[in-house]
């Protein structure tokens, strides 16, 4: 083992847009005192994501058949001579874990699993009936019993994967380690007072358990209370969104939306709540911590949410939002009608919400746990 030992992240797909704390955390290791090398089956999204030490088998000579082994036995030449390079195997997703599992045995490996949400209720949900998803489903236990160490965001999703049999001793919570020097916290009052509409923003997939469709209603009830709301959706221009706008006209809701290629940091920059009202998808989908909420809070916004998966851990309920149960959408409404009616409110929740990122959801936090979970296997 080198004087810095190496890392190995594993991630099939490197790396879907919305997982930006997967490479936040890859480059901020360095300063940890690790290197980091990765491993895919396919290289995504280059520009927003480089990597110069990730060797991707679309890129590869023999590297569609060395996917195809990998995919169906979890086994291939180049994943194994890439392993033999490194001195801890991190699984990013509890399926991406089952299938590091037989290298890390069979070369003598820690491994490290991290868990983010769909992961978690993957087991009881119908989509562990995809072929993508079969390892896991039949070898899944076997990865609690044999895998080195396991992190998750929360002590909800802790608690769930104790649940489930993997062993307490082996969870570590890491938390979202988030680049906030995007964010700003000074903000200008706006809504109330000022002459303007509050500006209520909402930003993800246009998905079931983004719950983007009760946020809607609930804005639609705070106008008809009286609140002057300007909406706007932030999406990545998923198959969902047809059906938002449609709902919009049928409440006569006025809503922005804007390209999917906007940049986030801007738009909360001009927001003056952040909505996420999150719930559990009728497959079982949940969240894990959203990303959105630690931008939101670093950017000094209020955040109205929802009791859901590890969010009550994000937001302080009265102190950097406010929270309602999963699909209460008259309860949504009201906490944006209160919102919406108290700027000074508004900038407490936020100034306390940037506080709390800063201290638990910095890169530089969750940098300092991850590199305490490797100290303990190397």
């Amino acid at each position: 083992m080198s004087a810095r030992p190496t890392v190995g992240f594993v991630r099939h797909n490197f790396l879907p847009p919305s997982e930006t704390f997967i490479h936040a955390s890859m480059m901020a290791l360095g300063d940890a005192g690790f290197d980091v090398a990765g491993f895919a089956l396919r290289r995504r999204n280059a520009d927003k994501f480089p990597a110069p030490h990730l060797t991707s088998l679309d890129a590869v000579p023999w590297g569609r058949l060395n996917a195809a082994l990998y995919r169906t036995t979890t086994w291939s030449p180049r994943f194994f001579a890439w392993a033999r390079g490194v001195d801890v195997l991190h699984a990013h997703m509890g399926y991406t874990g089952v299938h590091a599992l037989f290298a890390a045995r069979r070369l003598g490996k820690p491994l490290v699993t991290s868990f983010y949400g769909h992961d978690v209720t993957l087991h009881a949900s119908w989509q562990r009936l995809d072929p993508t998803y079969w390892h896991y489903a039949l070898l899944r236990r076997r990865l609690f019993r044999r895998g080195d160490r396991f992190c998750v965001l929360s002590g909800q999703m802790r608690a769930a994967l104790v649940a489930q049999g993997c062993p307490e001793a082996k969870l570590r919570i890491v938390r979202l380690g988030v680049d906030l020097s995007r964010f700003s916290g000074e903000r200008e009052p706006r809504g109330t007072g000022s002459g303007g509409p509050t500006t209520v923003l909402m930003v993800g997939r246009e998905v079931e358990k983004k719950g983007f469709d009760d946020g809607l209603r609930a804005c639609a009830a705070a106008r008809d209370r009286g609140a002057d709301l300007r909406v706007v959706v932030l999406g990545t221009g998923d198959a969902g969104r047809p059906a938002l706008q449609r709902l919009a006209h049928q409440l006569a809701l006025e809503v922005a939306w804007p390209d999917p290629s906007t940049r986030v940091a801007p738009a909360m920059a001009a927001a003056d709540i952040l909505l996420v009202p999150s719930r559990t998808a009728a497959s079982g989908d949940q969240e894990g911590t959203p990303t959105v909420i630690c931008e939101g809070s670093a950017a000094g916004l209020p955040i109205v949410s929802t009791r859901h998966a590890g969010i009550p851990e994000q937001v302080d309920h009265e102190r950097t939002g406010l929270l309602a149960g999963e699909r209460d959408v008259e309860t949504l409404a009201t906490h944006l009608v209160r919102l919406a009616g108290d700027p000074a409110q508004r900038a407490a929740m936020g100034a306390a919400g940037r506080a709390k990122m800063l201290a638990e959801y910095s890169v530089a936090a969750h940098a300092r746990d991850l590199a305490a979970v490797y100290r303990e296997l190397v």
